[in-house]
């Protein structure tokens, strides 16, 4: 069942894409009408895109607009493609959902490419593959031994690839879901989970935003089996393929290492045979 978002977010939502209209951006006002078979979008001229807006360096509203490494990459092979590109944020468990069921055209939300995924949508190649951790108080006991998170109350994004992969990476504790991340990091902040199993690179942001907690990360597992890819409905072959070959063009022209310089400052930056396209393993 498709979960519906809450008043707030459809809130947040249009007032994202008013600004964006505003600011003659590229996820401006919507052209034309009717859809447009040959790029394999509901409105010509226009790429309609689902993603987050509170996952830091994702997706995420900054004055009034959405940016992150999502959005102005996404933004960036929309123009390859020749679209403009307009955004709605949803919960990330209902992303997947919403793009099959024709509410927009595309989700770019870090979304890790799985067999069961699959099931559900299609997938671009990969364009995005990094680390996930445990964010955790000093006091926690969890350490980089696994058997150390066994009982503890661990927080995970409902949906995400942490969701999924649980049972696999982080055995015998006790799984907290949590719809969004500002949700999970307040449950950690207020000692109501013992940490949270998520991205690397926002829990890092989320460190720096309670200073005084000390949060670190003591135990990470690379995630380059499921790297991140662009969703698109069942079938919709046309996108899949427009989007795998901008994909290449915005990592061709410097952009995809650009964008990843700026918004993952201190991860390990990938050499010349490790950029994208990535295989999907799972």
């Amino acid at each position: 069942m498709r979960k519906v978002p809450t008043r707030r977010t459809a809130l947040l939502a249009i007032a994202l894409a008013a600004a964006s209209a505003a600011a003659g951006c590229g996820s401006g006002a919507e052209a034309g009408s009717g859809g447009d078979k040959a790029a394999g979008v509901a409105r010509a001229g226009v790429l309609k895109v689902g993603t987050t807006n509170n996952v830091r360096p994702y997706a995420y509203a900054e004055n009034g607009k959405l940016t992150g490494f999502e959005i102005e990459l996404m933004d960036a092979a929309a123009q390859k493609i020749g679209l403009r590109t307009s955004y709605v944020a949803l919960d990330f468990s209902a992303l997947l959902p919403a793009v099959n069921n024709r509410q927009f055209d595309v989700v770019s939300a870090a979304v890790g490419i799985t067999a069961q995924r699959r099931k559900v949508v299609d997938f671009s190649d990969g364009y995005l593959a990094g680390y996930l951790g445990v964010l955790t108080r000093p006091d926690s006991g969890i350490t980089s031994d696994a058997a150390s998170v066994r009982g503890k109350r661990i927080a995970v994004l409902q949906g995400s690839i942490q969701d999924a992969n649980a049972g696999k990476f982080v055995p015998g504790a006790e799984i907290v879901r949590f719809p969004d991340s500002n949700s999970a990091d307040l449950a950690l902040k207020n000692r109501r989970v013992d940490g949270f199993f998520n991205d690397f690179e926002p829990n890092l942001a989320i460190a720096k935003k309670y200073p005084g907690l000390r949060l670190s990360q003591p135990f990470t597992i690379p995630s380059t089996d499921h790297p991140a890819g662009w969703g698109v409905r069942k079938g919709n072959t046309v996108l899949v393929g427009r989007l795998n070959g901008a994909l290449r063009q915005v990592v061709a022209d410097g952009t995809w290492l650009r964008l990843y310089r700026k918004y993952f400052p201190e991860s390990p930056v990938p050499g010349a045979g490790q950029l994208p396209p990535y295989t999907a393993k799972g």
